[in-house]
């Protein structure tokens, strides 16, 4: 089921992510990734959303591969807590 993830990281900044991506070495999108987009939140910080597969493919590039890239580039606090919800439709 396709669903879409919400990360709002109170801490993060366009510099961070920046960073993170790059770390990331993503040219592709990853393995069960449909759509990502990333900005500042409204409430301060940065937010990125995704839309993905399957939920398991979502949480297991947080764990395994974004998790890491945000420690490896110094990023405060601990990593943000993903939300996810299901989608009924979605546009490219």
């Amino acid at each position: 089921m396709t669903i879409v993830m919400l990360l709002d990281n109170p801490h993060g900044s366009q510099e961070i992510y920046d960073r993170a991506r790059e770390r990331l070495g993503l040219r592709d999108k990853p393995a069960g990734g449909i759509f990502h987009a990333a900005g500042p939140s409204p409430s301060g910080g940065w937010r990125v959303i995704e839309l993905w597969e399957s939920e398991e493919e979502a949480k297991r590039f947080v764990k395994e591969r974004l998790a890491p890239a945000l420690q490896a580039v110094g990023a405060e606090g601990p990593p943000p807590t993903p939300q996810f919800s299901p989608v009924h439709n979605y546009m490219t």
